[in-house]
């Protein structure tokens, strides 16, 4: 009898035996059904309910004590958030938690609400039934293992997104295109948030960074950490940084053709080589939005790189002669052709409520300018920025001076040491500045110069730089209206490598007397940071200006800036002139942004739902192309392939071919690259539908 009623008492206590983490159903709620993985494992956002299902041995009863506990890390304690107990049948505690949503015979589906400020990274999970004789829990399971990421669809989550057409574009979208020239040209990029392993390798750059895990469910500090670890600086970040011509140890940043290949290679082997402003601002934008943070690539055209701290861009020039040459010796600013960088939408709970500086924040993690010890960049509100508020974190003033510093020109006394400023500027740095519009693969750019900065010289305009600490020109003591004004015109709106063209030196004789002007033309091959690669022309003139407009023609060459193109194709031209009679200086520069041949594309479907896909490219330049790689990837359906073609001789066509089944229906894309030693920016994209 002693023996029957132990047996009894033994099947009477409550054992939970599977758990079932709802994979399908949770993912698709949670606009987690993009992600792919083989294990199928789950993957949900913060601040909103998803269910499990326990399956116990026995129906639960009301009495009946049982709880479901999550923990991330190694050591989990409930009181930093790393270890999560929920209580059914006891008192709950802590700021997730859960409910019983139905129950029927053994089978028992609950409902999990994480905090809205929860832990994001891998949990695993236990189910602990809390008995007359101790706890007993199930065995640690890989299957019950789940991601957390960061929601913009719920309102009291920091990273909420209000906007729906918004949130599929900057959280959901895996196409991108960044802009390099003002008129809408630039590159397309593969974001690629959702591949498998990607999700895996972000929390791999948290865990490498040492960041603890009590600060990864806020996504201010997330952005700042995951700004410094994108470079290699000084922290053996994803990438590595290269602004020459010498790619030989790593893969060109122009033929890179989107984040996956890039963070992929990342966990396998270490900092990846090699990177430009636009790489890091695509991976950056990868590594966001895949952790949940709504994020966008911003192209800042004549971007200011402020490296003094007083938000000013100072030119120094010296007097050569009869004309102006750059003194890069004391020249510490510099002004890039475009700069491109990462705003994320974040509410900014760490800043003065009543200031409103939630929204778009700017962050940076190309190695520009340290920020508390590492170089990274912001998060920094754009309102802040547009208002001239300077002093809320993070690295307003250097964002400042990279939109909207004046170009202060100075002119180096040579025998007193000392400088006279020339001109100011207040137009030239921030031009323009681009990202991509909302919608699909549509890239048409949207132009949010406006968020930036108010129009030049508006009575908001005064009031921001008063406020950024700055008196807005009243204190400028030179003489602006000296007579004549030249400026460098180039007809021809786009002009393709290996083309002649023209040019105009237009001088404009605002005096009542004749000018005599002698002047200076010099042409260059540059890098997109301005940097001077080599020198193709130098010319001088002279012209005799009477009370009206005059200009010089001037013949481009192909063949003189050809053999000093590096694998970007941009030339600077400076005219430095000094008109004879009253000494005035003047200047002009003009960017000349070469466009690149273009990879042709044919796609075919067959029968068999195989697709082909052809892409052609023709040499139209009068010499040999040698060591030409290319690469070409389509998101679901054809893997990341390259090829090598010895030498492309003038005039010749090469066609390569690829074939795949896809893997998943929808509208997608298909991009390219070609690079070589002497030709880069080459690349074509083509839009897919494929049809379940």
């Amino acid at each position: 009898y002693h023996v029957k009623l132990v047996i009894s008492l033994f099947a009477a206590t409550l054992e939970c035996v599977r758990v079932d983490m709802m994979q399908n159903e949770n993912k698709s709620d949670h606009h987690c059904h993009l992600y792919e993985g083989k294990n199928n494992i789950l993957i949900v956002r913060r601040a909103q309910e998803f269910q499990m299902t326990l399956q116990f041995n026995q129906p639960v009863n009301p009495s009946d004590n049982f709880q479901i506990e999550f923990y991330i890390g190694i050591n989990t304690y409930m009181l930093n958030g790393t270890k999560i107990i929920i209580s059914f049948g006891g008192s709950q505690t802590g700021n997730w938690t859960g409910r019983i949503i139905q129950q029927q015979g053994d089978a028992c589906v609950v409902g999990i609400t994480p905090s809205a400020d929860a832990i994001i990274g891998k949990y695993y999970t236990s189910v602990a039934v809390i008995g007359s004789n101790g706890i007993s829990r199930t065995q640690k399971d890989s299957g019950t293992d789940f991601y957390l990421l960061f929601n913009a669809w719920a309102s009291n989550d920091e990273v909420y997104m209000p906007n729906e057409e918004e949130r599929q574009e900057y959280v959901m979208n895996e196409n991108g295109y960044i802009y390099q020239e003002e008129s809408g040209d630039g590159r397309q990029w593969y974001y690629g948030q959702f591949v498998e392993g990607i999700l895996d390798a972000c929390i791999k750059i948290l865990d490498d960074s040492h960041m603890p895990l009590v600060n990864r469910g806020d996504a201010v500090k997330v952005c700042r950490i995951g700004s410094a670890m994108m470079n290699s600086q000084d922290d053996r970040g994803v990438l590595v940084g290269n602004w020459s011509d010498d790619y030989s140890l790593g893969t060109a940043p122009t033929f890179w053709i989107g984040s996956d290949q890039i963070l992929l290679q990342y966990v396998n082997k270490g900092p990846v080589s090699f990177a430009q402003c636009w790489v890091y601002a695509g991976t950056f934008n990868t590594f966001l939005r895949c952790l949940g943070i709504p994020a966008r690539v911003i192209t800042n055209f004549n971007s200011a790189h402020d490296n003094t701290g007083n938000i000013v861009t100072d030119l120094v020039f010296n007097s050569v002669g009869n004309v102006l040459e750059l003194n890069e010796r004391l020249t510490r600013d510099s002004i890039w052709n475009y700069h491109c960088w990462n705003e994320a939408y974040l509410s900014r709970f760490d800043l003065p409520a009543y200031q409103n500086l939630g929204g778009w924040q700017v962050v940076d993690s190309t190695p520009q300018e340290t920020s508390d010890g590492y170089y990274r960049c912001g998060p920094c509100s754009v309102k802040a920025i547009k208002e001239g508020m300077l002093g809320y974190q993070f690295d307003a003033p250097f964002v400042f001076a990279e939109v909207n510093s004046d170009v202060y020109k100075y002119k180096l006394n040579s025998q007193t040491g000392k400088t006279e400023l020339l001109s100011v500027d207040t137009t030239y740095v921030g031009m323009k500045i681009l990202t991509k519009s909302i919608g699909g693969n549509n890239y048409g750019p949207m132009d949010i110069t406006g968020t930036y900065k108010y129009p030049e010289g508006s009575s908001k305009d005064k009031e921001t730089m008063k406020n950024a600490g700055r008196t807005y020109k009243a204190h400028l003591q030179y003489d602006d209206e000296q007579g004549v004004e030249m400026t460098l015109e180039i007809p021809q709106k786009r002009v393709k490598i290996g083309q002649n063209f023209q040019m105009a030196v237009v001088f404009r004789n605002l005096s009542e007397d004749t000018r005599t002007i002698h002047g200076l033309l010099v042409g260059s091959t540059i890098y997109y940071t301005n940097i001077q690669r080599a020198q193709f022309k130098q010319e001088t003139f002279d012209v005799t200006l009477k009370p009206m407009e005059s200009e010089i023609q001037v013949v481009v060459l192909a063949q003189n800036y050809m053999p000093k193109l590096g694998c970007q194709s941009s030339l600077r031209f400076v005219v430095t002139a000094k008109s004879m009679e009253n000494n005035q200086d003047l200047m002009a520069i003009q960017i000349v942004n070469l466009k690149s041949p273009e990879l042709a594309f044919a796609v075919g479907l067959e029968v068999s739902l195989e697709i082909f896909v052809k892409v052609e490219f023709t040499n139209p330049f009068p010499f040999s192309l040698y060591n030409v790689r290319m690469a070409m990837q389509g998101p679901n359906f054809i893997s990341y392939r390259e090829k090598l073609y010895s030498e492309i001789a003038t005039g010749t066509s090469i066609t390569w071919m690829e074939s795949s089944v896809p893997t998943r229906s929808g509208n997608t894309m298909v991009y390219a690259v070609l690079d070589c030693s002497v030709l880069g920016n080459v690349q074509g994209n083509w839009a897919i539908g494929i049809q379940a």
